[in-house]
């Protein structure tokens, strides 16, 4: 499973059950398979893995001295949305409904009728009631969106410092902080199945083990991805960033030698009021509003190349947003990003600090010299990522 993911071709919890990665020293390459479970190691010794790098959504900061895994408010706003879209079904099914009843009452039974403003306060008052039911889940769903947003003991980000090549994690209820070399990290993917009354089930995590000396342990961070694909690309922007200083919301080259480099909002990484614009943006370009011309008529745009123009995505885009409370759930998500950062320890803040160019450390050379075994053996002789990792000597 692993090695086709990763064949060359011309993407503070408890530790998984049965892992031991102290005992057992991984190294990058090794396979693991401890019932249904499968676990690949990506490091320590963090070699290229020739994969694309993805899960930026998992990513809340990036510059040039450090990488923030975790702490993102990816979710936010579709979460906002499908809360006030509810809200607006509720107030239908009180209001709208019984409006509706009384008004077809009123104009085809007149007679029957002689109150119709009584007796839309009385159908709304039994709508009303029926409808305090629905509170419940509503409430429920509320929770879950903003719960952790309210708790003093927030989670840290873990941080990643490129120039001082040091991976640092906070403990989100002691804030003790913990650092550890960059080349130290154990970091793997893991699948296991399961089977639940419903059928078979699979699960994916990606996960990383930094080594506490001081307590005699190894602190776990563990991550659930939709799928393989999605827990190398997440590594893969860890360790590109690491080794080659690349960022992973730098735009691409190609959109950029096309004209079609992303704006600042785009590249942010949090949902906020510009993410607003941004998708009422992309409701006109999927009408085709913005694609230039102007002055053609409908025969001339056919005639090059251009696609037919319609109105109705931007006009549903303006409906559900009208629905769903216009522009309250970015105003949601830009206040959920700003009280979502925890303040940092000051050891943590100094730590994070730029350093001059002559203090960047160094990789090691057991790193370059695996990483150049390890390219070389999956750029030209198409190898996979774990018989690479096994010429290398890992």
């Amino acid at each position: 499973m692993f090695k086709r993911l990763f064949k060359r071709s011309n993407k503070e919890v408890a530790a998984e059950p049965g892992l031991d990665v102290r005992g057992q020293r991984p190294s990058a390459g090794e396979i693991r398979v401890e019932g249904l479970s499968e676990t690949l190691f990506l490091s320590p010794l963090p070699v290229h893995t020739g994969q694309v790098q993805a899960s930026r959504r998992n990513f809340s900061d990036v510059n040039d001295v450090f990488l923030e895994m975790g702490g993102s408010n990816w979710g936010t706003v579709e979460g906002s949305k499908w809360l006030a879209g509810a809200i607006s079904l509720l107030v239908l099914m009180v209001v709208g409904v019984p409006a509706l009843m009384v008004l077809y009452g009123v104009l085809a039974y007149p007679q029957n009728w002689p109150d119709p403003w009584g007796e839309l306060k009385s159908f709304i008052q039994v709508f009303a009631l029926g409808s305090l039911g629905g509170l419940l889940p509503l409430g429920a769903f509320a929770y879950g969106l903003l719960g952790d947003t309210f708790k003093r003991d927030k989670p840290y980000p873990v941080r990643f410092n490129r120039q001082r090549r040091e991976v640092c994690y906070i403990d989100r209820k002691t804030r003790r902080v913990l650092i550890v070399p960059w080349e130290s990290v154990v970091a793997w993917v893991s699948s296991s199945q399961g089977v639940t009354a419903y059928g078979a089930t699979r699960q994916y995590t990606f996960g990383m083990g930094l080594e506490d000396e001081a307590l005699d342990r190894v602190q776990f961070i563990l991550l659930s991805q939709p799928s393989d694909s999605h827990s190398l690309g997440m590594w893969t922007a860890i360790r590109n960033y690491m080794e080659d200083h690349q960022q992973f919301n730098a735009p691409n080259p190609w959109f950029k030698a096309l004209g079609l480099t992303p704006s600042a909002d785009r590249l942010k990484t949090y949902e906020g009021m510009h993410t607003f614009e941004i998708e009422r943006e992309d409701a006109r370009a999927m009408g085709s509003l913005d694609d230039g011309g102007d002055d053609l008529t409908p025969e001339q745009r056919e005639k090059y190349g251009y696609s037919t123009r319609s109105y109705w995505p931007l006009r549903r885009w303006y409906l559900w947003r009208v629905l769903t409370f216009w522009k309250a759930p970015y105003l949601l998500a830009e206040w959920v990003h700003r009280r979502d950062r925890p303040v940092l320890p000051e050891a943590v803040v100094a730590w994070s600090q730029a350093l001059p160019g002559a203090q960047w450390a160094k990789p090691s050379a057991a790193l370059v010299k695996a990483n150049e075994i390890v390219k070389t053996a999956m750029d030209k002789q198409g190898a996979t990522f774990v018989d690479a990792c096994k010429a290398a000597g890992l």
